[in-house]
């Protein structure tokens, strides 16, 4: 739901039905992974995707279906074609979908996506639970969000504690199921990973969109005021005018979620910033430099007491090696980067 949450309230709070359709298991190859979710609404339009092509088009089409009848399903498609002329796709895979039909006084789901909101904004940690009886027709579906402090919004079926574990068994077993009978699809909404843009030139300001638009929070820094604008940079959530790089993550608990890119404007801020950065434990730290440059940068490392492991922890030549020089190349390579490193922590 992170991904269209202010949709699904935009809906709740305007009091119009809607679908909320959930890619609940897949196997072998599927256009996204389970968890997918899309937003369809009465008029046909749609926020978020399941993976596009057939699969998705198949399932607007039921969730049309849903809203008018006014009643949920659980709905199988087969993705394996074998020829360009199949009606299946060719991914190989199969897929199990949940279509919620959404009446717009749904209470419990606007407490839901009001709760995954607060969520978001305040850094935290929580799990959004859909409980639904199995069989194709006529699904009855309530919803309940767990807070990482164990406070729950919405239907409990079971102690926060049952809750916490039901989440493991989804993400082992793609499926778990109440004591009750019912199932449950748990998506883990993790504490949002901020992507601390150091230098807030022409790369940062290619960077900035495009990392916000791959679900980082941008946190721009800089030692120039003229620079370090928030008008300069409407899709970050923080632009700091810093006195000096000297401590330039005061204030920020750069943490494992945070993703470090050291764009400045200078070999001194870089090497500054890099210092700095190696002694946190973000997740990531790229350096925008040459070879060469990196070879200096290292031998200063080492004697200030920077082990191999942590030199192993900058990417540098940063981004991935597409061949880039514009400002929009380079910031399209990080990010390609940070994807990259965000989506082997999660597996």
């Amino acid at each position: 739901m992170r991904e269209i949450v202010e949709q699904v309230r935009a809906e709740l709070e305007a009091g119009r039905p809607f679908a909320l359709v959930t890619l609940i298991s897949e196997r072998g190859s599927t256009p996204r992974a389970a968890g997918a979710q899309m937003l369809v609404r009465e008029d046909g339009s749609i926020a978020g995707t399941i993976g596009g092509g057939l699969l998705e088009a198949t399932m607007m089409e039921k969730a049309a279906t849903a809203i008018r009848e006014g009643r949920s399903q659980v709905s199988s498609l087969e993705l394996a074609g074998r020829t360009l002329t199949d009606m299946e796709m060719l991914c190989g895979g199969s897929a199990e979908v949940l279509i919620a039909f959404v009446p717009p006084a749904d209470a419990a789901l606007r407490a839901v996506g009001a709760g995954v909101a607060e969520a978001i904004a305040q850094s935290r940690s929580t799990w959004v639970f859909a409980f639904f009886t199995p069989g194709e027709d006529d699904v009855a579906v309530t919803w309940c969000l767990l807070d990482e402090d164990g406070e729950t919004l919405g239907e409990m079926p079971c102690a926060a504690a049952d809750l916490r574990r039901l989440v493991g068994k989804v993400g082992v077993h793609g499926a778990a199921e109440l004591p009750d009978g019912r199932q449950v699809h748990a998506e883990t909404i993790e504490r949002p990973t901020r992507a601390i843009i150091c230098g807030a030139g022409h790369v940062a300001l290619a960077l900035a969109p495009i990392a916000a638009s791959a679900a980082f929070d941008p946190v721009v820094l800089d030692d120039r005021p003229d620079f370090a604008d928030a008008g300069r940079f409407p899709s970050a959530s923080r632009v700091v005018a810093l006195d000096s790089f000297d401590d330039a993550f005061a204030g920020l608990s750069v943490d494992e979620h945070s993703y470090v890119v050291i764009v400045t404007r200078g070999h001194e801020h870089d090497f500054n910033v890099l210092a700095q950065a190696l002694r946190t434990p973000a997740a990531y730290v790229g350096l925008m430099s040459s070879r060469s440059k990196r070879k200096k940068i290292e031998a200063g490392l080492r004697e200030l007491g920077f082990g191999d492991a942590d030199i192993a922890r900058i990417h540098s030549p940063v981004g991935l090696p597409i061949g880039a020089e514009s400002p929009a190349e380079l910031a399209i390579s990080v990010v390609a980067e940070m994807i990259q490193v965000r989506a082997g922590r999660a597996t």
